[in-house]
């Protein structure tokens, strides 16, 4: 079995010359794109995508699952959005079910969470939310969803809109993080992006060709660095230098019961953390860890070493 470590990641993250050029690119995906081979994503320079996990109060996506841990897997940084359904639906019902699919894929390591504000279609035919409903009645529905995620989870979302929804949409709503939607098919900056004065995500392709998914797939660009990145998810590269000669394998993973701990060098503590940050004050000893009381999904391991290095680990727990 290999071993997956996010410290790993982060070296690949500074030193791939995939990763050293300017921009930071990634894509979005749902079961429009079927079976998708994430390997290949990765080694065509992808370094993030968002997956589709559901629509309104009752829809999930049938290829949520699988895509988020196939792209977990290849050390893509991942993350969860749902298609809003508004003409159908309260915020909270849209909510409930969100956060009842995707919940285990919101934390630290982890794109924000995102709602996805767009016309829908029934019948074949364009639903116009921003001719349907107000601005502030359009703005109020989005608030309370991007609300009840917050406080369920702790991390704030991001809105997914075009132009024409950041021009509808009310002020009060420019606090959330925007991913704006201008298929232009350039890198540059977006324009237009109504009450919002900065941007960190833009959809600039929905015709893009990338190896290892078959058809189109839409495009996006992060606006900043991959330390950029990192810092956004919870994530950092400070001193990952002087933590080179620290290794640590940690196994079995995934796990039921217990995590052992391999290395040459002694360590000082390894603290398991869920995805929210909250350390789960497992018992250490030997090196091992009894995992046996934590609930299945995913974990991060921190491990330091004698010297003060640090390891990370995904763990997944079954």
């Amino acid at each position: 079995m290999v071993f997956k470590q996010l410290i790993l990641f982060a070296l690949i993250a500074v030193f791939s010359s995939k990763l050293q050029a300017q921009n930071v690119l990634g894509i979005d995906v749902s079961k429009w794109q079927g079976t998708i081979n994430w390997e290949l994503v990765a080694e065509d320079g992808y370094v993030f995508s968002w997956v589709k996990a559901t629509e309104g109060m009752t829809y999930t996506d049938p290829k949520f699952y699988t895509n988020i841990e196939g792209g977990i897997s290849e050390d893509l940084i991942m993350g969860a959005y749902h298609f809003a359904r508004p003409d159908n639906n309260t915020a909270q019902q849209d909510a409930t079910n969100f956060l009842n699919v995707a919940s285990a894929y919101i934390g630290t390591g982890f794109l924000p969470p995102v709602l996805d504000l767009e016309n829908p279609y029934v019948n074949g035919q364009a639903v116009l939310l921003t001719e349907l409903f107000s601005s502030e009645e359009l703005s109020l529905w989005a608030q309370e969803w991007m609300e009840a995620i917050h406080n369920a989870t702790g991390v704030a979302p991001f809105l997914y809109v075009n132009g024409n929804y950041a021009n509808h949409l009310s002020p009060e709503l420019n606090s959330y993080g925007l991913w704006f939607a201008q298929p232009d098919e350039t890198l540059s900056p977006p324009s237009n992006t109504g009450n919002w004065d900065t941007w960190e995500f833009k959809q600039y392709s929905w015709w893009g060709d990338v190896t290892g998914i078959s058809g189109d797939v839409d495009l996006n660009i992060f606006n900043g660095s991959i330390a950029d990145l990192e810092t956004l998810i919870g994530l950092t590269t400070t001193s990952m230098i002087s933590t080179l000669d620290f290794k640590v394998s940690a196994f079995p993973n995934p796990t039921k019961n217990s995590i052992y701990l391999n290395t040459h060098s002694g360590i000082q503590n390894a603290i398991m953390f869920d995805l929210k940050g909250v350390n789960q004050m497992l018992p250490y000893s030997n090196q091992k860890i009894d995992c046996s009381r934590l609930k299945p999904g995913i974990y991060y391991l921190k491990i330091t070493s004698n010297q003060g290095q640090v390891v990370t680990h995904k763990v997944f727990k079954l």
